[in-house]
């Protein structure tokens, strides 16, 4: 899928790139090259089916650290708020370890993502109070008024209705009575009303925090998010955005990177990393989430040190990885989506970016050479395929230098180039 890009996203993706050798978030997907009949088929099939019918699945996705995991689900996202889902990328680690269920609703919170058109003045802003506030600020101008002082009564009431009202069975009842106060005085926030103090007790009560005082004991909520109450709560949080302000399908992506800490720390940890996981992924088979892509990314390690040593993740993560005869199943392999032909693809992308932020025209014949010579070179140090974020990280610096003076370069200087920039070999993400 070609996309173009505007002067002002073309210089922020570049100076993401050249800040940090990661996926550059919400850009990512102006350079994703190669996956393209991947995040298709899982649109398709998903985003624009199942999800909305309420039935939920789950993706492995395994790629060595540089293959492009981080990348694929920042554009996986972008396809998902495009058809109206809503998203959450958690990194795994230190801040969320994956033996912690708690700690996985938090991050979870905290990550909530609105859809593109509902994010207000294009703001990257998360979390389940974001979500939230967006969606009524846009249920308010569909009914015809303004956010503001001056909504009238008719229209409060309207959306009152649509996110009140008594809810019995709610897996946790004190999550329910909670989101419906927080959304009840999100939309008073929007109608004009001064923020107070409760208001911040509430959204970080909703959010995982352990917030108490008499405000909230007032309101019934006295009992913080622990272990064996946190997928009741998730559960509680998607069924009230899908039943109460229509949201019909979830993207909620866990990414490890380069590390597995949450499966390495002790064999207690590593059977509760598991069993986290296998909860997430038989409840939502079983349909009690409601409508969410749950997916893990990690390095092959995973798979060697891990998943071989319990059978019933095995089971349910396969060894028959995607392809296009067989595209629903749960395993997606980045390593065999990767080639020369991608990598030079990925550099025509960039030629294009790097051309829109800085009003440059390029010598495609001159810049065609150079890129082959780099990515030549590339697999002669590292006797492979470069990976696509080994490549980027030093061609997005190669560019930058031929803005300066553009001219052929020999496989010496190539060499010599490659040499001098060796990327970085650890990260946040792969």
């Amino acid at each position: 899928m070609e996309v173009s890009i505007n002067s002002d996203d073309a210089r922020n993706l570049l100076r993401r790139l050249m800040n940090s050798p990661i996926a550059p978030g919400k850009y990512s997907y102006f350079i994703n090259v190669g996956t393209d009949h991947i995040l298709d088929a899982l649109d398709q099939n998903y985003f624009r089916g199942q999800l909305a019918e309420g039935l939920g699945c789950f993706k492995y996705l395994e790629g060595d650290y540089g293959s492009g995991k981080t990348q694929f689900i920042n554009s996986l996202a972008q396809r998902a708020s495009e058809q109206d889902v809503i998203t959450a990328i958690v990194s795994v680690g230190i801040e969320c370890p994956f033996n912690s269920p708690s700690a996985i609703f938090r991050a979870t919170m905290r990550s909530f993502q609105p859809p593109f058109e509902a994010q207000l003045d294009g703001s990257d802003d998360k979390g389940l109070d974001v979500l939230i506030d967006s969606w009524i600020r846009r249920r308010i101008n569909q009914l015809g008024a303004e956010p503001g002082n001056n909504v009238p009564d008719l229209v409060q009431r309207q959306i009152e209705e649509q996110i009140g009202g008594l809810w019995r069975g709610a897996p946790d009842p004190q999550m329910a009575s909670a989101l419906t106060a927080l959304s009840q005085r999100l939309l008073k926030l929007a109608c004009g009303a001064i923020t107070s103090g409760s208001d911040y007790e509430l959204i970080a009560w909703v959010k995982g925090d352990n917030a108490r005082s008499t405000t909230l004991r007032n309101m019934g909520l006295f009992e913080p998010v622990r272990d064996d109450n946190a997928f009741r709560r998730l559960k509680t949080v998607i069924a009230f955005l899908r039943t109460r302000m229509a949201y019909q399908g979830f993207l909620i992506a866990f990414d490890e990177g380069s590390r597995i800490t949450s499966f390495r720390r002790g064999s207690v940890k590593q059977r509760q990393a598991i069993e986290n996981l296998l909860t997430m992924i038989n409840q939502n088979a079983e349909g009690e989430f409601g409508g969410i892509m749950f997916l893990y990314a990690a390095t092959q390690d995973f798979r060697s040190e891990v998943i071989s040593k319990y059978r019933a993740l095995q089971d349910r993560i396969g060894s028959t990885a995607f392809s296009k005869g067989s595209p629903l199943v749960p395993l997606i392999n980045l390593e065999e989506t990767n080639s020369r032909e991608v990598i030079y693809r990925i550099g025509e992308r960039l030629l294009a970016v790097f051309s829109q932020a800085h009003n440059k025209k390029w010598n495609q014949e001159i810049q065609k050479s150079n890129m082959k010579e780099i990515v030549s070179t590339q697999e002669k140090n590292w006797f492979e395929t470069p990976k696509p974020r080994f490549f980027v990280y030093q061609y997005c610096r190669f560019l930058g230098q031929q803005l300066q003076r553009e001219c052929s370069i020999s496989t010496e200087q190539a060499t010599d180039f490659v040499s001098d920039n060796e990327p970085p070999l650890d990260g946040e993400h792969g």
